[in-house]
């Protein structure tokens, strides 16, 4: 039975990893929702390997537009990202 969860965690892992390259590539634009209602548009850079902090460029903010920044995960509520498989 731990055998047949090691596999299962294994396989979510690389189905995780091959999603964050996938965007790293097609760099989508991203709507990240914080806590407090604040709301901003990005693109998508990268996650680090914990997938705990986020890059972006063209952090656009109610105060300015910013050309890179990282964000920790645990600051955002949701991230909404443009995606297609093309």
């Amino acid at each position: 039975m731990e055998n047949d969860n090691s596999k299962a965690a294994a396989i979510l892992r690389q189905r995780s990893l091959l999603f964050w390259l996938d965007l790293s590539q097609k760099k989508p634009k991203t709507t990240a929702r914080f806590y407090e209602n604040t709301v901003i548009q990005e693109k998508f850079q990268t996650t680090d390997a914990m997938e705990s902090k986020f890059r972006f460029d063209n952090w656009e903010s109610p105060v300015g537009i910013y050309d890179h920044v990282v964000i920790r995960g645990t600051d955002v509520r949701v991230l909404e990202i443009e995606y297609s498989k093309e």
